[in-house]
C-alpha cells in the first residue's frame, strides 16, 4: 500500500511529465487519476495536488471544472491561509480572457470569480496587514465587476478600503504582501478605464515611496509612469502581474477599452499621446 507521500510524488511526476512534455493526453491521464482523494488526511499534499488539478483543467479551458477541484479543498485550509487559497481559486477564472470566446463568457466566469472572492473577504486573517489584503481582494474583485459590466459597482466597493502607503520595510522585504503587489495593475486598470483621478491617486499612496513625486504638481502621466518604474524595480510580482494584462490586451479592448489604449500606449513607448490620455481624468 501507497504512502501519502509516494502518491502524491507519483502524481507530481504524472504532473510534470504531461507538462514538460506539453502532452494533453498525459495531462488527461493525471486528471483521471483520483488517488488524489486518498491524500485529503494530508493537507499540504492535498492542496497542492488540488491545485494543480486546477491548473490543468484551465488549460483546456474548463474552468468551472478548475474551481471545482478548489473548492474540494476550501475546508482543509488553515484559517489564515483560506483568503489566498480563496484568491487563486478566484484567479483561475482570469485564464477566460486568453481563450477568446466571447464577451458573455468572460461575463460568466467573472461572475463565478467574484462569488469565491466575496468568501475570500468573510476569510480575511486579523492582523496588521488586514487592510492589505482587504484591499488586494478589492482590487481583484473590481476588476471582475468592471469586465463583467458593472462599472459603478467596481468603482463603489474601494469605498471600503483605508490606501495606508505600504511601509518601507514591508515594501524592501520581497516576501511581504506579495499578493498585494501581484494583484495591483487590476486595482489601476479599473481607475484608468474610468478616468478617475480621486481612486488612481490613492492606489499610487499605497505603492509610492516618493511623496515628492506623488504630490508634485507635475504631469499626472509623469507621475503615474514613475510610480510604476519604481515599483516594478521593487517587485518582480508587480512586473509580471503588468505584463500579463499587456498580453491580454486584445482580448479587452470591448471590455475596457480605455485600458487596452492605455497598455497599447505603453507598448508604444507613446509619452506624448499618453500624456494627453492622462489629461481626461476627472475627479468625478
Amino acid at each position: 500500500m501507497q504512502t501519502n507521500k509516494e502518491i502524491y510524488q507519483t502524481l507530481i511526476e504524472s504532473y510534470n511529465k504531461g507538462i514538460q512534455e506539453k502532452n494533453p493526453g498525459l495531462i488527461r491521464e493525471f486528471l483521471a487519476d483520483n488517488s488524489v482523494e486518498k491524500l485529503k488526511d494530508d493537507a499540504a499534499f492535498y492542496l497542492e495536488i488540488l491545485q494543480l488539478r486546477a491548473g490543468a483543467f484551465s488549460l483546456f479551458g474548463e474552468l468551472n471544472e478548475a474551481g471545482e477541484e478548489y473548492r474540494k479543498g476550501y475546508s482543509s485550509c488553515s484559517k489564515s491561509g483560506k483568503w489566498i487559497y480563496g484568491l487563486n481559486w478566484a484567479l483561475q477564472f482570469m485564464a477566460e480572457f486568453s481563450f477568446k470566446r466571447g464577451d458573455d463568457k468572460v461575463e460568466s466566469a467573472m461572475n463565478e470569480g467574484i462569488k469565491v472572492l466575496d468568501q475570500a473577504f468573510q476569510d480575511l486573517p486579523e492582523d496588521k496587514y488586514q487592510e492589505f489584503y482587504h484591499l488586494c481582494l478589492t482590487n481583484v474583485k473590481a476588476f471582475m465587476l468592471l469586465t463583467s459590466g458593472k462599472r459603478e459597482e467596481a468603482l463603489a466597493i474601494f469605498n471600503d478600503c483605508q490606501f495606508t502607503p505600504v511601509p518601507i520595510p514591508e515594501y524592501n522585504d520581497k516576501e511581504s504582501l506579495q499578493m498585494l503587489f501581484a494583484n495591483f495593475t487590476k486595482g489601476f486598470a479599473v481607475a484608468i478605464e474610468l478616468k478617475n483621478l480621486d481612486l488612481l491617486m490613492k492606489l499610487m499612496k499605497v505603492i509610492s515611496i516618493d511623496d515628492q513625486v506623488l504630490y508634485s504638481q507635475g504631469n499626472l502621466f509623469r507621475v503615474f509612469y514613475e510610480t510604476l518604474v519604481c515599483a516594478f524595480d521593487m517587485r518582480a510580482e508587480f512586473i509580471t502581474e503588468f505584463n500579463a494584462m499587456f498580453k491580454i490586451k486584445d482580448a479587452l479592448n470591448s471590455l475596457t477599452p480605455e485600458f487596452s489604449k492605455f497598455l497599447g500606449l505603453i507598448g508604444e513607448q507613446d509619452f506624448d499621446k499618453l500624456d494627453e490620455f492622462f489629461k481626461g481624468f476627472d475627479k468625478e
